[in-house]
């Protein structure tokens, strides 16, 4: 990994770690741009001619549902949209609540890579919700808000 780093950008200090685990200020406000090193790796770098045309395929989707997910159908929800739109899925986010947990599933992608892990618990009084968001191609919202609805615990869904 630190091979493919260094063959990026040489020049950037690398931070070992494990499961993203370091100090902020290690990353945040340590003045890393510098114009002069970026313009001497990529010459064309403010060079915008032609480079910013917008693609009216690419959106984004909120879903802010409120209650808890079963596990098993939040499961399948991801792996269907992993499978069947990892490459025009640029990046999905959230902070899912999963039925018989006390702490938080927050999650993040970029394409077909996903990760996600239970985190925090969820504080005292603090309403149980789920929130989402999608950014990628040729997002079909409404397919999306009806599949995640379908994850959420209803008392018809407990019955079964």
């Amino acid at each position: 990994v630190e091979k493919r780093l260094r063959a990026i950008n040489s020049t950037a200090p690398i931070q070992r770690c494990e499961q993203s685990n370091v100090a902020v200020d290690s990353v945040l406000n340590i003045k890393a741009f510098d114009l002069e090193k970026t313009q001497e790796m990529d010459p064309e770098f403010l060079n915008t001619e032609g480079e910013h045309e917008h693609d009216d395929s690419v959106t984004s989707c909120g879903i802010r549902e409120a209650g808890d997910c079963d596990l098993e159908k939040l499961q399948s929800f991801i792996q269907k949209i992993l499978v069947t739109q990892g490459t025009d899925m640029f990046r999905m986010k959230g902070v899912i609540s999963v039925r018989h947990s006390k702490k938080k599933f927050v999650y993040h992608a970029v394409h077909m890579l996903f990760c996600g892990d239970f985190t925090d618990e969820w504080a005292a009084g603090e309403t149980r919700e789920s929130k989402l968001i999608f950014i990628g191609k040729n997002l079909n919202h409404e397919q999306l808000r009806k599949d995640f609805a379908a994850c959420v615990v209803s008392p018809e869904s407990i019955l079964k």
